[in-house]
């Protein structure tokens, strides 16, 4: 932990052990699973008493300013989530909950405060990824991957270069979403700690994609076929792993669509990037 994080934990763990509106506070994320670094957020739990919800909910600005000051704050989830950053660009994430009691995880927790006989704990869930889980993502996200790409001929043509640079950063993160799924690791843990989740030939594969040749005129048209490429390299095997139906048929109808109008639009030479 860097100080500044060690300080906000102490001031936050002092301030709800002073506070007799809040019943247990706790950690989760990197800071609950014990694997921080100086760049980790700080998501931290709150169980309030219901009595006194309403009324810590409506200063939770407050009072989260006096434990270190804010330079930017917003409630989130209907207003159940505290998103912030204080004056020395700590991330926080706090999280208000409402009630006698709470479930927390073990292995996934740190408790900073408890009353007696509040908390409940919950099995950490194993480290490795479940048939079911694996089939829903991967036939959410390869089809909303050749959705983006099918896109890539309408940005060309509208010079939409802004949109473009959007629209791969989704097709990126499809992508990866993607390539996780072939660890069979259950990822628990944000786009920040994406690395650990890829397998090492898979990160390289990418980060190619996106770094070669990427600020020559066409490098933004590139990067989807290149990306592309990947897929179809891989996507196809990571079914199969997971017994799940690959999405050929879309697919080719993707890539025939993009080869035409790349062509028409005089961008031939790209193609190269598809194999």
């Amino acid at each position: 932990m860097t100080s500044a994080q060690s300080r906000f934990i102490d001031a936050l763990t002092a301030s709800v052990q002073a506070d007799d509106g809040v019943r247990a506070a706790w950690l989760t994320g990197s800071f609950g699973k014990e694997t921080a670094d100086s760049w980790s957020d700080v998501d931290a739990h709150l169980l309030i008493d219901s009595a006194k919800f309403d009324e810590f909910h409506g200063n939770v600005e407050t009072w989260l300013s006096e434990i270190r000051p804010l330079v930017f704050i917003r409630m989130m989830f209907e207003g159940r989530m505290v998103n912030a950053m204080t004056d020395e660009a700590m991330r926080l994430d706090v999280w208000l909950h409402e009630g006698d009691s709470a479930e927390v995880v073990s292995g996934e927790t740190r408790v900073l405060y408890e009353e007696d006989g509040v908390l409940s704990w919950l099995p950490r869930p194993g480290d490795g990824l479940t048939r079911k889980a694996a089939a829903e993502l991967l036939l959410r996200e390869i089809p909303e991957f050749w959705r983006c790409v099918s896109m890539t001929p309408v940005v060309v043509g509208r010079g939409e270069k802004l949109v473009g640079a959007a629209g791969n950063s989704f097709i990126l993160l499809a992508l990866t979403n993607v390539l996780c799924v072939a660890s069979g690791a259950r990822r628990d843990r944000g786009v920040k700690a994406l690395n650990g989740f890829l397998l090492p030939h898979h990160r390289q594969c990418v980060e190619e994609a996106l770094l070669t040749d990427s600020l020559s005129p066409d490098g933004p048209m590139r990067i989807p076929l290149r990306l592309a490429r990947v897929m179809r390299e891989y996507g196809p095997a990571i079914c199969e792993q997971w017994e799940v139906a690959y999405p050929r048929a879309m697919e080719e109808a993707v890539v025939q669509y993009v080869t035409q109008e790349l062509r028409a639009l005089g961008y031939g030479s790209v193609l190269e990037e598809l194999g």
